[in-house]
């Protein structure tokens, strides 16, 4: 029997009650403490050297898009099952109505900080492994550090938790396969509309890019180099789909629509990864065609929070 072997670096986040082990394709994390000399009036050289900024670090890797994660239904979704803990993440933030956030555990090649998700992304092609990407701000928690410690608690397979079926782990990778058989293997992404019905504009994807920020802030008291408490202001989000101009579900409309997006693996029994985007409007529409090949439109969608 043939077995797959994954060169790669495990991620593991955790939040609140869930925790998940990414496959991380690479992981870079920066840590900062910004320092500022102080010179006195006559003196050569400066008295010391002191904080300019609270120290901060910033951690972020990319990783196979994977929809095996059993999570709390998000937004729009009765299903318990839709993806990955990052996806999760992002999609509880942008639709809660607290902005206060405590952080959650980022752990990878050794480290371990409390992080706040900056931005979170994914592309998916025909016929192609979708990968996603993700960063993090370590302001650190209490008394420790912004990074620190020993990777611990860290599985050493990838999947949820520590008893995950390793030989699903090839299964519950999103792809761009394309096929009428069966079905449920299609990536789409469509329009929804509580007066014309759940799935009204289905658009024939051959690409899409998805990408969300965050704006931040960290509350800090004086005499405290860790924050007290960290406020989410803002986010936005935005879509880039190629479709087929001949079958488009994304006519131009200028009112705001939502939009959602299935991500499938090869286990046709998950639901896949959903993610929407609620109140999005096109900002931008452009068609090219070459050689031996049809016209295919490009077109961007945004959405704020």
């Amino acid at each position: 029997m043939a077995r797959v072997f994954y060169d790669k670096a495990p991620v593991e986040i955790r939040v609140g009650t869930y925790s998940e082990t990414l496959i991380a394709t690479d992981c870079s994390i920066n840590f900062n403490n910004s320092q500022a000399p102080v010179y006195a009036v006559g003196k050569k050289r400066p008295i010391g050297q002191f904080p300019a900024a609270a120290r901060a670090g910033d951690i972020s890797f990319n990783f196979l898009t994977s929809i095996t994660g059993t999570f709390d239904a998000i937004v729009g979704v009765a299903t318990a099952k839709q993806g990955n803990i990052i996806n999760y993440l992002a999609d509880h933030i942008k639709n809660s109505a607290d902005s206060e956030a405590s952080g959650v555990t980022v752990k990878c090649a050794g480290v371990s900080g409390i992080g706040f998700l900056n931005s979170y992304s994914f592309n998916t092609a025909a016929n192609s492994i979708s990968s996603s990407s993700a960063s993090f701000t370590l302001f650190g928690s209490g008394s420790n550090l912004p990074v620190s410690g020993r990777l611990s608690g860290v599985s050493v397979g990838v999947g949820i938790g520590t008893d995950a079926n390793q030989d699903n782990i090839s299964t519950g990778i999103a792809h761009g396969r394309y096929t009428t058989m069966p079905t449920t293997l299609n990536t789409t992404i469509y329009q929804s509309d509580a007066a014309l019905g759940e799935r009204y504009a289905t658009g024939t994807i051959y690409s899409a890019d998805y990408s969300i920020s965050f704006n931040h802030s960290p509350i800090y008291k004086i005499g405290q180099e860790f924050p007290t408490t960290t406020f989410y202001n803002n986010a936005s989000e935005s879509i880039n789909v190629a479709e087929d101009v001949f079958d488009s579900g994304l006519k131009y409309d200028e009112d705001n629509k939502n939009f959602s997006i299935e991500l499938r693996g090869l286990d046709v029994s998950e639901p896949g990864m959903f993610v929407r985007v609620t109140k999005a409007k096109q900002v931008s529409t452009s068609a090219s065609v070459g050689l031996d090949d049809i016209i295919r439109t490009q077109k961007s969608l945004t959405a704020a929070y």
